[in-house]
């Protein structure tokens, strides 16, 4: 088969590597809006399979042109494009997968109801257009959404009926020598912890005030007892949908929380209350820039940081029911080492879990595995063949009885 990873930053770095090295690929394009960095991805990677290929992420036509022929297009560009590239995926008729979708696209305020519904369900509404074209567009399948999505629906299906489920990610790591170094886009990173957080309870998605709810979460595998605040993130806008409904489960509430420490926290709000979190451009002596670019250029690259990464992470889903007549739950998580992920793959942890599974989803779509058509969640795919394959790129499930 042949792909198309667009996106050469740190987690298309780790996604491309890992197609590049399978049996089910044959060809592998970086699409790059920077070649250069492309160039230099592909020369990290030195597989004869990889090539490099200019693409503009806003500009459908270009990106018809270029993705027919393709497989599969592996998106991992900031999720402000993905309509477009879906776009162009359907009039090249090539299937599609991504690790995040733009929930900026909601500007439901807080202790509101969100209506008519989340963003991700104007994605979920090319399902029967997609369908009815044969291809494949699987949204989300990352480290969390993704990993995180499948744990939920892992602990969802030991249960007669859901109640609880919480998204929780946790991470004590820091980058040796910066006060403050994202170990993933900046920009995504700013955005979502600065928007209303979306969480599900009584019978809607609902907003949450940012940082809000501080909680202390007691992480397993190292990771430790670490403060954790709701976030909006993909999770809570599917899983009460898709596990709660399409599979029949239920489900009165949802959220999703990430560990952040005092001095993000600290940086992150002052950002916001300077307006550098402004994604529209302004005049500057003349001069047109967004000042969320600016503080993304000014910040190091994420890619560029897995040698300075120490710490452990830990990222999982707590589902709480019923079965058989008796309370129960499940807590399901994934668990990596900065320091020995470099170590051993030269990529940060945080990078790695991300782009390993949306590899795991191309490999196992190029081998049949999965077979679905249209456009869904993560959680509306098995996950037994995720989680068989994780240990043979360093990754792990555990699960607990709660």
């Amino acid at each position: 088969m042949k792909a198309m990873v667009l996106g050469v930053g740190a987690i298309g770095s780790v996604t491309a590597d890992v197609l590049a090295q399978s049996d089910e690929f044959d060809k592998v394009i970086l699409g790059a809006r920077n070649v250069e960095k492309g160039k230099r991805l592909e020369k990290k990677i030195s597989n004869d399979k990889v090539s490099v290929k200019k693409i503009d992420a806003s500009d459908v036509s270009s990106m018809t042109k270029a993705f027919k022929g393709l497989d599969i297009v592996m998106n991992v560009v900031i999720p402000r494009y993905n309509f477009a590239i879906m776009e162009a995926c359907e009039k090249a008729k090539v299937n599609y997968a991504d690790t995040a979708w733009d929930i900026a696209l909601d500007k439901t305020k807080p202790g509101q109801v969100i209506k008519p519904a989340p963003p991700s369900f104007l994605y979920l509404k090319k399902d029967k257009a997609w369908k009815k074209m044969g291809l494949t567009g699987m949204l989300g399948i990352g480290c969390d959404p993704g990993l995180s999505n499948l744990f939920a629906r892992m602990g969802a299906d030991k249960l007669d009926k859901v109640k609880d489920i919480l998204i929780r990610d946790g991470d004590n790591g820091y980058v040796e020598g910066y006060e403050f170094a994202p170990l993933w886009s900046p920009e995504t990173l700013i955005e979502e912890v600065l928007m209303p957080a979306t969480y599900y309870g009584k019978g809607h998605y609902r907003k949450y005030g940012s940082f809000e709810n501080k909680e202390f979460f007691d992480f397993p595998d190292g990771v430790g007892k670490i403060p954790i605040y709701n976030v909006d993130h993909e999770e809570a806008e599917t899983l009460p949908t898709y596990i709660g409904k399409v599979l029949g489960k239920g489900c009165d509430y949802c959220d999703f929380k990430i560990a952040l420490g005092d001095e993000y926290v600290d940086a992150i709000k002052m950002i916001g209350k300077l307006g550098l979190s402004n994604p529209k451009k302004i005049d500057v002596k003349g001069v047109n820039v967004a000042p969320r670019d600016v503080v993304n250029a000014v910040l190091p690259d994420p890619s560029q940081l897995g040698h300075l990464s120490k710490g452990q992470c830990a990222i999982g889903a707590v589902v709480n029911g019923v079965k058989s007549g008796r309370k129960s739950g499940y807590f399901t998580w994934t668990s990596l080492d900065h320091k020995k992920t470099w170590n051993k793959y030269e990529n940060s942890a945080t990078a790695w879990s991300v782009g390993v599974p949306l590899a795991i989803a191309g490999i196992l779509f190029a081998q049949g595995k999965i077979k679905q058509r249209g456009v869904f969640p993560p959680e509306m795919m098995a996950p037994e063949p995720f989680v068989k394959m994780l240990p043979k790129y360093g990754m792990n499930c555990k699960q607990k009885k709660l």
